[in-house]
């Protein structure tokens, strides 16, 4: 009964306000945030990956690791992402982040889920990428969080958003290079002294929106490491990525 009543409830606020396609603004028939056309110009990221750095591969590779991570081996295990970072996930996700498009919430968690709900079980501890109180404030929600909670809820993990604290306002990293990222993101986080033992042996997932330069993410997985946990996954909406099929690169504003 509940839940008719909640289905009720849905359809009224639907017709009294209904759902718009969070990229071209246009009515939508259902709750998953965009129109038939604009989903179409999402890029899906799908086999072949490196099964590390979650980037497309020429079929002709032979290893499952791409040649960067060969020389060069990230902080974490493993990473995937729902789409390619270009323009149109580029503006789903400052729709998201700037436009408070909490509605689309539910569609990209899962989306994310669909890519990277295999390397996720279930007793995995879910930890969204923090922000520091100020930026909080002035934003009245962090979008990572968000969307750890949802993938939490498609996969049973566990929601840990309080397990990791971000220490310093760090300024915008839109127009610095990877060495500035780098010491913009340094000693930036902190793990909730309580947290420290939990951790150990652990799986966890770390969760944002666009994985650009991975600055932040090898910080908060240096971090992790010294907590000694076992496996380090990252699951986000969308990624950068330097392939002949997706040549675009832009930076979050």
């Amino acid at each position: 009964m509940l839940r008719g009543l909640g289905a009720g409830l849905q359809a009224t606020v639907d017709w009294v306000l209904p759902p718009r396609c969070a990229l071209c603004s246009g009515m939508i028939g259902g709750r998953d945030g965009l129109c038939g056309d604009c989903f179409t110009r999402m890029h899906f990221l799908a086999d072949p990956l490196c099964e590390r750095f979650g980037r497309p591969t020429s079929v002709q590779e032979t290893s499952p690791t791409c040649a960067p991570c060969l020389t060069a081996p990230p902080g974490y295990d493993w990473l995937r992402a729902a789409f390619a970072y270009d323009d149109a996930s580029r503006a789903l996700i400052l729709a998201l982040k700037y436009r408070d498009r909490l509605d689309v919430v539910p569609s990209l968690a899962r989306w994310m889920a669909g890519a990277a709900g295999a390397q996720i079980e279930r007793d995995d501890v879910i930890i969204p990428v923090p922000l520091h109180w100020r930026r909080y404030l002035a934003r009245r929600f962090n979008q990572s969080a968000a969307l750890a909670k949802a993938l939490a809820d498609y996969t049973g993990a566990v929601y840990a958003p309080e397990w990791v604290q971000r220490t310093r306002n760090t300024p915008p990293m839109k127009a610095m290079n990877r060495q500035q990222r780098e010491a913009n993101v340094r000693g930036a986080f902190a793990i909730a002294e309580q947290q420290r033992g939990a951790l150990r042996g652990k799986r966890v997932v770390l969760v944002d929106d666009v994985y650009t330069s991975g600055a932040t993410i090898e910080e908060l997985s240096a971090e992790l490491r010294a907590c000694e946990v076992s496996r380090i996954g990252v699951a986000v909406v969308a990624r950068v990525v330097n392939h002949t099929h997706f040549l675009q690169e832009f930076e979050l504003e």
